[in-house]
């Protein structure tokens, strides 16, 4: 048994066509802003661990002056009495704190660099290698079969007069207007018509 298509609108596989054309634009742009975003990810980080190596030294340094202000205040006074440093300590305290988080920031900068290429890898890059696959090669192979099909179709349409589109209502002339006078002919005509036999004039 011959396996024959089912065609019944060339202008839906037209649509179809289209969609199909969009529908690969749309996935490419959406692929390339993805990557677009990994970028800026790495290079966020890169800039994070930057800023943050900048505050340690920055932050060591103000540790390095709380210390001296700190052995500074230590020194006793003139009669022997030891001075009050609490002043000094707590800004000791809080640059240690500040240092410490820095340092902290710095690990967690390191530990994201190293992550996300591994989450990249897992959960994106290998289904974006497919997905681009098949809009780099298998896409535009099945675009192109569609429309060498749509050709043939089309030009086999033109062969079948069954296959011609109807014509629309604005392509439809208009009647003609009627015959002047026609309607006043017509009584005329059956207003001489001669009586019914039997019932001529002299008759009765």
């Amino acid at each position: 048994m011959p396996d024959n298509a089912d065609v019944r609108s060339i202008d839906a596989l037209r649509d179809w066509h289209a969609a199909l054309v969009t529908y690969g634009e749309g996935l490419a742009e959406a692929l390339a802003g993805i990557e677009l975003e990994i970028r800026r990810a790495y290079e966020w980080l890169d800039e994070q661990l930057a800023l943050w190596r900048r505050a340690v030294r920055d932050c060591e340094d103000e540790v390095t002056r709380a210390k001296a202000e700190l052995a500074q205040r230590k020194v006793p006074t003139w009669d022997g009495r030891d001075p009050d440093c609490t002043v000094q300590e707590r800004n000791l305290r809080r640059a240690r704190a500040r240092l410490a988080h820095a340092e902290e920031q710095v690990v967690k900068c390191r530990q994201w660099i190293g992550r996300l290429p591994k989450f990249v890898d897992e959960l994106y890059a290998g289904s974006a290698r497919r997905l681009g696959n098949f809009l780099e090669a298998e896409l535009p192979k099945g675009l192109a079969e569609l429309a060498r099909r749509l050709a043939a179709l089309e030009s086999y349409a033109g062969l079948r007069p069954d296959f011609a589109p109807a014509p629309s209502l604005s392509s439809i002339p208009n009647p003609p207007p009627p015959f002047p006078g026609r309607e006043g002919g017509e009584n005329k005509a059956a207003s001489s018509s001669p009586p019914p036999r039997g019932e001529g004039p002299g008759e009765g």
